[in-house]
This record gives C-alpha cells, sequence and structure tokens, in this order.
C-alpha cells in the first residue's frame, strides 16, 4: 500500500566560513510527484525498518514545540510557517549547545494505514560522480537516506486518541558516542518514554514461563520459541511491530491458557512493540561472554552434542566446528 503525502518542504542546514551552522530556508512546499513519492517511499520503509528506535513523548514543562504542532494541526498556522519555525528552533538549539550539523532537513506530513505522521529528518547529502546519458563523467549529489542519523516521527493520530501515551513519539538515535537526545529530543520538547529493549527482554522472559506453565517438554518449548522467532523475524522484516495478539495467535491455547491472558495478568508489556534484532537470540540460543571468552550455540544442542555440569561449572562439547579445530591444530 502506498503512502499519502499531505505536506512535505525541505530546508537546509550548512556550516559557513567560520564552521558555524547557518539556516536556509525554502519559501513553499514541494510539489508532490515520481521523484518525491519515491523518496518518501524509501523514507519511510528506512526508517520503519531501522534499529535501536527510541520513543517518547512531549515534556509537560516544556510545550513549546508541542504548541507548533497544535497550531498547524488546527490550521492557524501554515505548514511552511510551521517548518520555518520550527527550523529555526533547532538551530537556536544547536547555537545553544555549540554543536555544528550540516544537511538537508525534511519535514513531512502523511497518511499511512490509516494513521497520520508527522516525520523530520535531518538527511547527509553526499557528493559522488556519476556518468551521464552522452558518457560523460560528471558530480553529483545526492541524499544517503541510508545513513539517516536523525530522525523523529510523531504518531498524530496515537497523540490525539492516546496523549496520555509514552511512546506518540519515536527517534532514531544519534551516531555512535552521541545520543540523539543532545539535541534533538530538546528541540521536540520531548522526553523519553518506552523502552523497546526492556520490553523484548520482557517477552523473553514471559515466553520461558509461559513454556513452564504450560508443562511442556523440552522440545515442545523449542518449538514454542521457534515459532516466537520466526514471529518476530517476520514483522522485523515488513518494518512492522509486534503485537501481543497475533502472537498469542500463533503459540496457541492449552487448557484455556493463552500466551496474550499470560502475559496480561504477570507482565508490564505494551499491547504492541518493536522488535529489537540482538534480543531475538535469546530465543533459540545460549550466549555468555567474560573474561576473553565468548560461548554461543543452538538451545537445542544441550544435552546431546554438549553437556553442562553446575557442580564442576564445565562445558563438555562434542564435535567441534571444523574451522575452530582447525585453529586449535594449529596452536
Amino acid at each position: 500500500m502506498s503512502l499519502d503525502i499531505e505536506h512535505i518542504i525541505v530546508h537546509s542546514l550548512f556550516l559557513d566560513e567560520q564552521g558555524q551552522t547557518q539556516l536556509t530556508t525554502r519559501d513553499q512546499e514541494l510539489d508532490t510527484g515520481p521523484a518525491v513519492n519515491d523518496l518518501m517511499g524509501e523514507l519511510h520503509h528506512i526508517y520503519n525498518t531501522k534499529a535501536g528506535k527510541v520513543f517518547g513523548y512531549f515534556n509537560d514543562e516544556e510545550d513549546s514545540f508541542r504548541d507548533l504542532v497544535r497550531r498547524v494541526e488546527d490550521e492557524s498556522l501554515s505548514f511552511t510557517a510551521f517548518s520555518h519555525q520550527a527550523s529555526q528552533r533547532l538551530l537556536n538549539e544547536l547555537n545553544r549547545l555549540e554543536m555544528n550539523e550540516a544537511g538537508v532537513l525534511l519535514f513531512v506530513r502523511y497518511q499511512w494505514l490509516g494513521a497520520h505522521y508527522l516525520l523530520i529528518a535531518l538527511l547527509d547529502n553526499k557528493d559522488s560522480v556519476t556518468v551521464t546519458d552522452k558518457l560523460d563523467v560528471s558530480h553529483a549529489s545526492y541524499l544517503d537516506l541510508g545513513k539517516m542519523q536523525l530522525a523523529a516521527r510523531l504518531d498524530l493520530t496515537e497523540l490525539q486518541t492516546r496523549p496520555d501515551s509514552r511512546r506518540y513519539f519515536s527517534f532514531i538515535k544519534g551516531r555512535a558516542g552521541r545520543k540523539v537526545s543532545d539535541f534533538f529530543l530538546n528541540f521536540l520538547s520531548c522526553v523519553e518514554g518506552m523502552d523497546p529493549k526492556a520490553q523484548n527482554q520482557g517477552l523473553l522472559k514471559a515466553v520461558d514461563e509461559f513454556c513452564d506453565a504450560r508443562q511442556l517438554s523440552k522440545e515442545e518449548k523449542q518449538e514454542s520459541k521457534a515459532l516466537v522467532n520466526k514471529y518476530c523475524r517476520e514483522q522485523l522484516k515488513e518494518g512492522e511491530e509486534l503485537e501481543m495478539r497475533e502472537l498469542s495467535a500463533e503459540l496457541g491455547a492449552d487448557n484455556d491458557l493463552d500466551f496474550y491472558q499470560f502475559v496480561s495478568d504477570e507482565y508490564q508489556l505494551e499491547e504492541k512493540f518493536p522488535v529489537d534484532r540482538s534480543s531475538l537470540t535469546g530465543l533459540t540460543k545460549y550466549v555468555g561472554s567474560g573474561g576473553g571468552l565468548t560461548i554461543s550455540f543452538d538451545q537445542k544442542l544441550l544435552g546431546e552434542r554438549i553437556q553442562y555440569d553446575e557442580h564442576t561449572d564445565t562445558l563438555v562439547i562434542k564435535g567441534l566446528p571444523p574451522n575452530l579445530k582447525s585453529q586449535l591444530l594449529k596452536g
């Protein structure tokens, strides 16, 4: 299904000769067409599938950006004017923190699957070379969407229908060694809310205890975990969130005990949340590291090729991987 672009505009942050960030704004919204539609389709997909997003909500103590959103939503402020004021607000925050950023600043309001979103992204504009139709080599610039590092999306529909939610904002964290909260959260008058990684860790614990509550055999437990793993990876691939009711249907019910009811009674998990790729390993593997040692193996191997003696705290492995054996023999 395609998304419906309602408003879209871009501005530019650049560094002047003194290395200070400056702002150039566009006076009119972009006209939609094949190029703009392709840009937004790719950007939407990349954002949805980007790992490590965090969630948040408006800060009650500082609501200046929220006021801008209110005004553009009730149409007392045009989208262009909104983007100008928001861009200046971002520039002021960068100057206040003495940070330098450059790139294309994009504002877009769009509809996807019945929900309305406001996406704000700072995109890198890269220089490259290309071969023209006349087979000449020429300089070219392009937007490096795959390396998008600073972006936030406001779910306008959730904000309107569930104003007490702690997850109507989502963010892509900043570059390595620096969090987006350095300036992007302040710019958006936002604080962090739901922690997707903690939700995923809670899910793994719930799956383990649900299997124990159903008194499943080792093989049945592994099958159940494999189902959860398969469902989560499919959602991740499609850029969709994990939904507890759907996952419960995948696991099925036993003696009137279904996963959704089990989780609702015992755990503080959201109805839906993003899948954390790194957490999925815990569904099918045992993993541990420390003291210069890293061990990872499929859970189904425990008790077969791999034996654990808790009294001596040792693992016995039968049948080493050939590449590991080769390294050991070489010393």
